[in-house]
């Protein structure tokens, strides 16, 4: 919503009011991505801090809370001195963290169908975790909904957005070098195969000039291209040298090396599918081409395993809602990077229109994270619950789809990944010792892992803060996948 006002002074010189066009150029700083994103987070944060007393009070005074100790604690005999019972502690606190990242995105977002989609899943799963923790409540047992109704549920959503962006024309471009005979779009950067002696020139749709060269025996001997306000962008000398064309919004739309005037490079925008082209970290092209299956199936993967993954972290005060703050803060930097053309061309990421947008909710779920952690630290006022839960880890799934890089969220999101692998493996071992052996054995003193290191005597806080700087550690490597490619 707040973008639109940085439209008004336009609005306002086209209607002829100079001056109160000028007076309210500050406006235009609504436009800017950065802007809107610090606002988002300030806003969500303070939406948290406001709210969250009112919503405690609220969840107490309908008796949303669990009458009945954690099934991990119960069977649990944990040796740390920790003794603060759960008992009595409003849960469904996600209402607060989903509510505030919609009302914010609502306010600063520019929406576009990647934010939309994004909200509406993360909505079909908050609802999801609010069914399953309504039902945990009324029956005040942990079991709650059944594993396999969830799963159908977090499938269906993964399949119809995997289906809806992979039917989408290519919506995620690379920046990547390619022979200009096979490609339509660059036919028109065949200088020394279309004129062999002369000046080349074009310009852009308002007459400024967008690139001149000269010719001598099909060799680009000297040249300039100019960007869309007029200042230069590259040029040759003496044959050798780098051109890189703009398009009149000022993205950069190719880039030719040449040298002794042949040319030795060209790279430009290649459009991809963000389901049939499989991306991995550490690579600057798709590793599959065309293969919509075993997109849609990463897609499933990404949006249920993390949902999940998510919901098994959160077993301890502060623990998921912190960890999904450190991811957040990854995904912050690789949505702006991947919305912003320059960026994405120079650190050979994908490219997706639109996704720029999705930076405001990520920073939307970071003072979301922060202001909900305000009352979720030890000892926990509330708990997020399922309905928290299922929506942030489906929320960071499908933000992973959308920017075309699914895999990072198995490094970026490494404590969940170790959490959700505790699980799996304890729950194999044991079966396979059973059939094996006649006898269960576990791997771990109890699953998920953070409760193993609560056996082992660890203090509540102490396994919080150090799967925190685990959190952090991953973060980092993540982000490290940019320049190593």
């Amino acid at each position: 919503m707040f973008y639109y006002l940085s439209q008004v002074p336009e609005w306002l010189l086209a209607q002829g009011h100079v001056g109160w066009a000028d007076w309210l150029s500050g406006l235009r700083v609504f436009q800017y991505i950065t802007f809107r994103a610090a606002g988002a987070a300030v806003t969500a944060l303070l939406l948290c801090l406001w709210l969250g007393p009112y919503v405690i009070n609220w969840l107490r005074g309908l008796r949303v809370r669990q009458e009945y100790e954690d099934r991990a604690r119960e069977i649990g005999d944990f040796k740390s001195n920790d003794s603060i019972t759960k008992i009595g502690v409003p849960t469904m606190g996600g209402l607060l963290i989903v509510g505030a990242i919609d009302i914010t995105a609502l306010l600063w977002a520019q929406w576009n169908p990647l934010v939309t989609l994004t909200l509406l899943a993360v909505l079909i799963l908050c609802l999801l975790g609010f069914y399953d923790d309504y039902s945990n409540i009324s029956s005040q047992k942990s079991e709650g909904l059944s594993g396999a109704s969830k799963l159908i549920v977090q499938i269906a959503l993964a399949v119809f957005i995997g289906i809806y962006l992979w039917k989408l024309p290519a919506n995620s471009q690379i920046f990547m070098a390619c022979d200009t005979k096979t490609h339509p779009s660059a036919d028109k950067y065949r200088f020394t195969e279309k004129t062999a002696n002369g000046y080349i020139s074009a310009s852009y749709q308002d007459g400024q000039k967008r690139y001149q060269l000269a010719m001598t025996d099909h060799r680009v001997r000297h040249g300039v291209t100019f960007r869309s306000d007029g200042s230069e962008a590259s040029h040759i000398r003496e044959g050798t040298g780098k051109l890189i064309f703009y398009n009149s919004s000022g993205g950069k739309e190719a880039e030719q090396v040449y040298r002794d005037g042949e040319l030795i490079t060209h790279k430009q925008w290649v459009p991809h599918n963000l389901i049939s082209s499989i991306m991995v970290p550490f690579s600057k092209h798709p590793v599959l081409i065309g293969v919509g299956l075993i997109g849609l199936l990463l897609t499933i993967l990404a949006v249920v395993g993390s949902s999940n993954a998510v919901n098994l972290t959160d077993g301890l005060d502060g623990l998921a809602i912190g960890s999904t703050m450190i991811v957040s803060i990854v995904f912050l930097m690789l949505t702006y990077i991947t919305g912003h053309s320059e960026l994405a061309s120079y650190l050979n990421v994908p490219h997706v229109i639109g996704a720029g947008e999705l930076t405001i909710v990520c920073a939307a779920l970071i003072g979301a994270c922060l202001g909900f952690l305000w009352f979720n630290c030890h000892p926990a006022q509330v708990f997020m619950g399922d309905t928290g839960s299922l929506a942030l880890g489906g929320l960071l799934g499908i933000i992973a789809v959308l920017i075309h890089q699914p895999f990072i969220l198995v490094i970026a999101g490494g404590v969940f990944v170790l959490e959700a692998m505790s699980v799996m493996l304890q729950w194999g071992w044991f079966k396979y010792t059973r059939i094996s052996d006649g006898e269960g054995r576990r791997l771990f003193e109890m699953a998920p892992w953070h409760h193993h290191f609560q056996k082992k005597g660890w203090h509540e806080n102490k396994v919080v803060v150090r799967f925190y700087i685990i959190g952090v550690m991953f973060a980092v490597l993540a982000l490290a996948t940019l320049k190593l490619r």
